[in-house]
């Protein structure tokens, strides 16, 4: 009994270790009936009856009966090997797990060290931005990795699907959290299917290929991990410990609109021009902080006006970078990354040899202004025969999806300069988006370089605009308006763009440089008080 072989589609989970006995992993009151197998621990779900869905579209014409009834069925059979159990679901076997005992990207490591990398056919990867884009890829036959146009600084693989190194496991096997595969196999093969899974799971081979950079960055999706992370949050804004916290928008701001923030909603609140750490956590929080204060009390951003623009959680609003057993975590936008501590260190290092080798050679005004817009138009007039206006003078091109905008400021020395208040992740990557949106189409678009000319003043006009540039020709300027008081210390998701941004820009034959404009000290102390 159960040697016969059959074609089955599987899919399988892995338990945490911490769950290590089958009734840690099971819902109990879903179960309506155990069986002990040879290979494994069965649990059968209750089964029901329903009407489709749909029936209800035609409630009062028709009978729900007329239409039949879908059956509602599963299995979860549990199996343990090396000490660590398996989960193979059947039908709706899935619902009968506890979410809280499933180990995360289980199958996603699978597939990597199984997986034929030229035999790719999908895969399901996220941008890593405040609000990670999710995106799924396929491909009409086996393809290489390569043809879906990973960028491994900023992407995070999710799911793939493809061919496997070995028919054993099948001619298809996707790997997520659990691993789906359809191979002939009998009951009794179970247990050597697990254990081969495990092994798969456990191995470091795919390091020694191109799946190699899939440790750099992961959502923390541990729920435990999550809440013992936070308890490490609390702990330091609690002993005032404010050396990688701090606030940051979780959002692309309008900053021309922003006149400040507040920290209550209520009529004597205060406003103040930035977001800080210290002065939010001296508003909100009397006795101790706590998760549940960051998560319910909200940062508002408002206009001259003092009406709301935007607002979101504290806790959304923090950017945290936490060590935790020789391992890196960082929160950005309310969501928990890991990182490897090596990935991290190379960021960094290439992040300090930036902003040592590519200082911007020209001091720019301090920042005393409302916003952006007024404090460009400020620079440009305090030296028109150097500068020229560019802000908000956009660009359509027949093959763009939306028009660009070229720069900020034209300074005389062919410098398209880019400027941008401090923010979080999601801030800072649309400042060097732009640079390298602007910077690519400069190098191939001629009517872009015509439009960017037209759009000067005739004494900065630039000679021989019909030309490609040439190398080093053009100087892309990112500036970034901060109140930091020592050097320029950016988002770890930042620090990855302007890596990116950098790179790219420069294989365009462009030059590009980093500048920080400080905060006129006046304005850093403005607060606004509500009227009496």
């Amino acid at each position: 009994m159960g040697k016969e072989k059959r074609k089955v589609d599987l899919t399988v989970y892995l338990a945490k270790e911490e769950c290590a006995e089958p009734s840690n992993v099971v819902k109990a009151d879903k179960v309506e009936r155990e069986i002990s197998l040879s290979g494994g621990q069965l649990y059968i779900a209750g089964s029901h009856s329903y009407p489709p869905r749909w029936a209800a579209f035609f409630e009062g014409s028709v009978d729900s009966d007329d239409f039949g009834r879908n059956q509602s069925t599963g299995a979860l059979l549990v199996v343990q090997a090396s000490n660590r159990l398996l989960l193979f679901c059947f039908g709706q076997g899935r619902h009968l797990a506890r979410t809280e005992c499933i180990q995360p990207n289980f199958g996603l490591r699978v597939a990597i060290n199984l997986l034929d990398p030229k035999s790719i056919r999908s895969l399901d990867k996220s941008l890593l931005e405040s609000q990670p884009k999710q995106a799924r890829e396929q491909s009409g036959e086996a393809v290489g990795l390569d043809f879906f146009g990973i960028d491994i600084e900023s992407d995070l693989l999710r799911a793939i699907t493809g061919r496997p190194k070995s028919d054993e496991f099948g001619k298809r096997l996707s790997g997520g959290d659990p691993v789906k595969l359809s191979i002939n196999i009998s009951l009794n093969e179970v247990t050597d299917l697990a254990t081969k899974l495990l092994q798969a799971y456990s191995s470091e081979a795919y390091k020694n290929g191109p799946f190699a950079w899939i440790d750099h960055i992961g959502q923390v999706k541990d729920k435990s991990l999550r809440e013992e992370l936070d308890s490490k949050l609390i702990e330091s804004l609690n002993q005032k410990n404010f050396d990688r916290v701090w606030l940051c928008a979780p959002k692309i701001v309008e900053w021309e609109r922003v006149a400040g923030f507040k920290y209550s909603s209520g009529n004597n609140a205060i406003q103040y021009p930035d977001t800080r750490i210290n002065e939010c956590l001296q508003e909100i929080a009397t006795n101790k902080i706590s998760l549940e204060l960051l998560k319910r009390r909200k940062i508002q951003a408002v206009d001259e006006e003092d009406a709301p623009i935007f607002e979101d959680t504290v806790y959304r609003f923090i950017y945290a970078e936490i060590e935790l057993e020789g391992k890196a975590y960082i929160l950005n936008a309310g969501t928990w990354y890991s990182v490897n501590s090596d990935y991290v260190q190379r960021i960094q290092q290439y992040y300090e040899n930036i902003m040592r080798e590519k200082q911007y050679e020209h001091n720019l005004p301090e920042y005393n202004d409302e916003s952006e817009e007024k404090y460009n138009r400020r620079v440009v007039e305090s030296d028109t025969q150097n500068f020229a206006l560019m802000d908000r003078n956009l660009i359509s091109l027949p093959d763009a999806a939306s028009p660009v905008e070229p720069c900020d400021i034209y300074r005389r020395e062919k410098e398209l300069i880019h400027v941008k208040k401090y923010g979080g992740s999601a801030v800072l990557s649309h400042l060097f988006h732009q640079g390298l949106v602007s910077g690519e189409l400069l190098k191939r678009e001629l009517e872009f370089r015509k439009a960017l000319n037209q759009g000067l003043p005739e004494h900065l006009k630039i000679n021989g605009i019909e030309n490609q540039p040439g190398h080093n020709e053009y100087t892309i300027v990112y500036t970034i308006i901060s109140e930091q008081e020592q050097g320029l210390n950016l988002p770890f998701f930042s620090k990855i763009s302007i890596k990116h941004a950098v790179n790219r820009l420069e294989a365009f034959g462009h030059k590009v440089r980093i500048a920080k404009i400080p905060v006129a000290e006046m304005k850093k102390q403005t607060k606004k008080y509500p009227s009496a």
